[in-house]
C-alpha cells in the first residue's frame, strides 16, 4: 500500500502519513488522544452549580414574592431575572456562534488522525457535559413547574419556575445545539463536506419548543389561568424532547469515524516505529 494514500472510506480524503520532513513536535502533540477529563468535570461541576443556585433562588423567593406577577415584589425579584436571560442570552449565542464560524479550521481536510481523535473524545466529553446538565435540569427545573402546576394551579405568563425553565433552559439549551452544530462542521473533518442528518434533525425537533412556548404562554394569557401539568397545551413538548433521540444516530456516525482513525492513527505508529516516518 502506497504511504500518503490511505483512505479508511474511498470517497473522503483521510488523515495522512507525509512523506515530507516534519518540525519536531511536543510531547502533547504526540501522545495518544485521550478524554479531556479535567475539563468536563470542572465544566460538569459549573453546570450543577448554576442549577442549585437556581433551586435555591426558586425555593427562597417563590412562595413569598413570586405568587402575584403584577406585584411590585415581583418586578424586583423575578422580572429582572427574565430581562436579563432574554436579552442576554441571544447576545452571548451570536457572539459564540460568530466565534467558532470565523475561528474555524480553514484547512481541515489535512488534519491528522491524532488530532481529529483527541477532537471526538473533547466531543464526547461535551455530549457527557450536556447529558448530566439535561438531566439535572429535567430533573429540578421542569419538575418544579409539575409541582407548581399541582399545588398552586393558578398559572401566568410569568411564575418562578417558568422564568428559569421557558427563558433560561431551553434558550440555553437551544443556543448550544446550535453551537455545537457549528463546532462539528467545522471542526472535524468527516462532517466538513456534509451535514449530518442526526444532530440536525435533533437540533431542529428541539427548536419546536421555542414555538410550543409561546402557544403556552399565549393560551395562558387570554385563555385560562387555572390549568394541571397534564393540559393538552404541554402535550406538545414532549414531542419537542422526543427529537433528542435522533442524537443517538449522531453518536453511532462518530463512533464509526473514531473507528476509522484508530486504524490510521494505528498505521502511522506502526510506520513510525519501522523508521519509516519521522
Amino acid at each position: 500500500m502506497e504511504r500518503g494514500s490511505f483512505t479508511a472510506r474511498g470517497d473522503r480524503p483521510m488523515s495522512t502519513v507525509m512523506n515530507t520532513a516534519v518540525p519536531e513536535k511536543s510531547e502533547a502533540a504526540t501522545e495518544a488522544p485521550r478524554p479531556p477529563w479535567r475539563l468536563a468535570f470542572g465544566v460538569t461541576a459549573i453546570a450543577i452549580g448554576v442549577i442549585a443556585l437556581v433551586k435555591w433562588y426558586q425555593h427562597t423567593f417563590s412562595w413569598s414574592v413570586g405568587l402575584d406577577s403584577f406585584s411590585d415584589e415581583f418586578q424586583t425579584y423575578w422580572m429582572r431575572i427574565f430581562y436579563v436571560q432574554i436579552i442576554g442570552l441571544p447576545v452571548l449565542g451570536a457572539i459564540g456562534a460568530l466565534w467558532l464560524w470565523m475561528t474555524r479550521d480553514r484547512d481541515i481536510l489535512n488534519l491528522p488522525a491524532r488530532d481529529e481523535l483527541r477532537r471526538f473524545y473533547a466531543m464526547f466529553s461535551i455530549l457527557v457535559v450536556a447529558a448530566i446538565a439535561l438531566i439535572s435540569a429535567l430533573g429540578l427545573l421542569t419538575e418544579a413547574d409539575a409541582a407548581w402546576h399541582q399545588v398552586v394551579i393558578r398559572d401566568t405568563d410569568f411564575t418562578p419556575t417558568h422564568i428559569f425553565l421557558f427563558y433560561l433552559g431551553i434558550p440555553a439549551g437551544l443556543g448550544g445545539l446550535v453551537m455545537a452544530w457549528i463546532w462539528v462542521h467545522t471542526r472535524l473533518p468527516y462532517f466538513a463536506n456534509r451535514v449530518s442528518m442526526p444532530l440536525s434533525l435533533a437540533i431542529i425537533g428541539f427548536m419546536m419548543a421555542g414555538p410550543v412556548v409561546a402557544f403556552n404562554e399565549w393560551a395562558h394569557t387570554f385563555f385560562y389561568a387555572e390549568e394541571l401539568f397534564g393540559a393538552p397545551v404541554h402535550w406538545f413538548f414532549v414531542l419537542a424532547g422526543f427529537f433528542l433521540v435522533f442524537l443517538i444516530g449522531f453518536v453511532i456516525q462518530c463512533i464509526q469515524r473514531m473507528y476509522e482513525l484508530s486504524r490510521v492513527y494505528s498505521l502511522e505508529e506502526v510506520e513510525k516505529e519501522m523508521g519509516l516516518t519521522d
